[in-house]
């Protein structure tokens, strides 16, 4: 499995990454501390969650390649992905997450979590 972030996401993921900063693709299902309440509808709903390691728990158990190194996931949701994706960004400014099988999530979710 691999995402290609597009350089358009790249560059406004950039401006946010420190050394410490790890990536989460957290698809929203209410499991983890990234996830408020799961979806209620068939929605499918992903957010990148930018965080520090102490903030990833047990339910990203599973890795990730991407053109901006590792990504974390919850290893079950991996059934919602497909192996190759792209995280690209809309004329509108915001992320969307497709690939071979179309588009996964048209609105996928920024939430920055680091501390400093």
């Amino acid at each position: 499995m691999f995402l290609t972030i597009s350089d358009a996401a790249k560059a406004k993921l950039t401006q946010r990454l420190t050394p410490q900063t790890k990536i989460v693709l957290d698809f929203d299902d209410g499991v983890g501390p990234f996830s408020d309440a799961g979806m209620c509808t068939l929605d499918v709903a992903f957010n990148i969650i930018l965080c520090e390691s102490d903030q990833i728990t047990n339910d990203f158990d599973k890795k990730i390649d991407s053109t901006l190194g590792p990504v974390y996931i919850k290893g079950y949701t991996a059934a919602q992905m497909d192996s190759d994706m792209t995280l690209s960004v809309d004329k509108y400014l915001r992320y969307s997450l497709a690939g071979p099988s179309g588009t996964l999530d048209s609105n996928v979710g920024l939430r920055d979590l680091q501390t400093a």
